[in-house]
């Protein structure tokens, strides 16, 4: 939970719940507007807070015309209950029921309502995307801080040691590395993660990997070495732009990794596509397909290299795009492949969202 977090609110707002547990949210009064935020559908780490409103709002609210609408989980940005009944919310600023596959059609002064109960809601439960440049003073070496798992909700205490480009940091005792490790199903990973830093009070969006490496010199944290973690625009030892994989991390860890794909370009969407692939993070590749089904030969892949330029093909127009490119992934059994892989992308229209329908790999 994130009870330290220091949090200016509406005079409106009764009561704060910052729980793992979104059940502790039945204890609202009868005129409370009750709003969950989490990172994912599956995401056990929940923020939850309660606001009190006006009856003639909560009436008007309950009373919005509705029209037969279905809402795809992967596009669920909180979950909202009053009076008994729950409502999901999307990232256009849409009220669904769920289980009438139902859209409420909600005046303005409600939809604005809503989507400012639902910004204080993230504000607390995501981090704050600044760049290395500034994170770099406020983190600075030898210092301590917490990072929390933005899926979980598990945290532990790190100490910056070293690194220029990103922050080199180890667990600061067996338990912290113990919960680290839990966090990775019980093996050392390079998998990114989208994760919270916690320092001096603020909480900065941030990506990290799961492998112990090179140099460590805390004594007795049972922990082989360092691991590295992210900031916007940090980069790796070895390259000057920021990591494919940890900018995605860090986008999701400031709650605007939804919006960023939703107005993706066909070449940006399918670079999301690969790297959430290589993740094996299975919520952002449903954001980028939106659902559709994908061939089996992908389940089987155990990481992905994104090449460097993605360009759209001639053929594309205003509703479809294909993007063909060569593309070097590695199987599970551990055997290197190279193939081509063509991806088509359509939309309803042109100020709609793009999707991939279709992966053709050869």
């Amino acid at each position: 939970m994130r009870q330290s977090k220091q949090l200016w609110l509406p005079i409106l707002l009764t009561f704060l719940i910052l729980s793992l547990v979104p059940g502790r949210a039945e204890a609202a009064q009868e005129n409370d507007i009750v709003i969950s935020v989490s990172v994912s559908p599956d995401s056990p780490f929940v923020s939850t807070l309660a606001f009190h409103e006006h009856r003639a709002f909560i009436r008007e609210l309950l009373r919005s015309p509705a029209v037969p609408a279905r809402l795809q989980d992967h596009w669920i940005r909180a979950q909202i209950k009053v009076k008994g009944r729950t409502f999901s919310y999307d990232y256009e600023g849409r009220l669904y029921d769920k289980s009438k596959s139902r859209r409420y059609l909600l005046s303005g002064s409600l939809a604005q309502r809503l989507e400012e109960y639902v910004r204080t809601v993230e504000k607390a439960h995501y981090g704050q995307p600044v760049p290395w440049e500034k994170v770099k003073y406020a983190f600075a070496k030898m210092k301590y801080a917490t990072v929390v798992d933005l899926e979980t909700g598990e945290r532990f205490l790190v100490q910056r040691r070293a690194g220029s480009r990103h922050a080199d940091v180890q667990p600061l005792t067996k338990s912290d590395t113990r919960i680290m490790k839990h966090i990775y199903q019980g093996k050392w990973s390079w998998k990114r993660r989208a994760i919270l830093v916690e320092v001096d009070g603020v909480y900065y969006a941030a990506s990290m990997h799961g492998m112990p490496h090179g140099a460590g010199a805390i004594a007795g944290n049972d922990f082989p070495g360092h691991f590295c973690i992210h900031f916007s625009g940090s980069s790796t030892h070895r390259r000057k732009e920021p990591d494919p994989s940890h900018s995605l991390m860090i986008l999701k860890a400031s709650g605007t990794l939804p919006q960023t794909i939703m107005n993706a370009a066909p070449e940006d969407l399918v670079g999301y596509f690969l790297t959430s692939l290589n993740e094996h993070d299975e919520h952002t590749l449903r954001m980028t397909t939106d659902g559709a089904p994908l061939p089996e030969a992908l389940r089987d892949i155990e990481s992905v290299r994104k090449p460097k330029e993605i360009l759209p093909s001639e053929q594309s127009g205003p509703l479809i795009a294909e993007i063909a490119l060569r593309v070097d992934y590695t199987k599970r059994s551990g055997k290197g492949r190279s193939g081509k892989w063509t991806f088509l992308l359509l939309r309803d229209a042109p100020w709609e969202r793009w999707q991939i329908v279709e992966v053709n790999i050869r």
